[in-house]
Formats: structure tokens, C-alpha cells, sequence
């Protein structure tokens, strides 16, 4: 009867844990500004990457990034592990402004040369 008993209660608060969750997520969308990229990785473990769409009631609808058009996908808060606006490499890090850096020189070097064998 105890076994029961524990069972019955940690179910119940699994289940008010993840309400609370769902309700967490839905204020985590609606701050998303909509046109925004984002990824949403599913409790069963799909994710989903593409466009926030619209934010509404119970559901957060994303139009996918693919090559070929497709529906948009309608996703229920209560089915979110995870929402997320995405950083697509937009910055520039160490690495470009090195190889940024080099290509002027290179550039630069090469029309020094050329204006040196255009003066004999």
C-alpha cells in the first residue's frame, strides 16, 4: 500500500513540475520577437530549427529551414524540452579577421610589386 501510495504522489508532482515547465516555455516564446531564428529540441528529442512564427495559447508554430517549402510545423508547449532564439555565425572571430588581415596584406604587397615593375 505504500509503494502505491509513494507512486501516486510523485506522480502528481512530476506532472505539476511539468505544468509549470510548459508555462515557463510559453513565457521563454512570447519573448522571442516572431521572425527570429530559433531551435527547439522536442522531450522526445527532435529538434527543430527555423522561423518563430506565432506564439499563441497552447502552441508555438515554427516555419522550418529546408531547401524544398513545407507546412510549418505546430508545436504544443507542453511537448518542449527546450526553446532557444539561434546565433547563426553572424560575428566575426579571431580566425576571419586573421584571414582578413592577410588577404589586404597580400593584397597590398602584390600592388606595391606591380607598381614597382611599372616604374623601370
Amino acid at each position: 500500500m505504500r509503494i502505491i501510495i509513494i507512486v501516486l504522489v510523485t506522480s502528481l508532482l512530476s506532472s505539476t513540475a511539468f505544468a509549470q515547465e510548459s508555462s515557463d516555455w510559453r513565457k521563454v516564446a512570447e519573448a522571442i520577437p516572431l521572425g527570429s531564428k530559433v531551435r527547439v529540441q522536442r522531450l522526445n528529442g527532435e529538434r527543430v530549427t527555423g522561423t518563430l512564427m506565432r506564439v499563441d495559447g497552447d502552441i508555438v508554430l515554427i516555419k522550418r529551414d529546408t531547401r524544398r517549402p513545407e507546412m510549418a510545423v505546430t508545436i504544443p508547449f507542453d511537448d518542449i524540452g527546450r526553446i532557444e532564439r539561434s546565433k547563426e555565425g553572424g560575428g566575426v572571430n579571431i580566425a576571419k579577421a586573421i584571414a582578413i588581415g592577410a588577404a589586404a596584406g597580400a593584397g597590398a604587397i602584390v600592388t606595391l610589386i606591380l607598381f614597382a615593375m611599372q616604374l623601370d
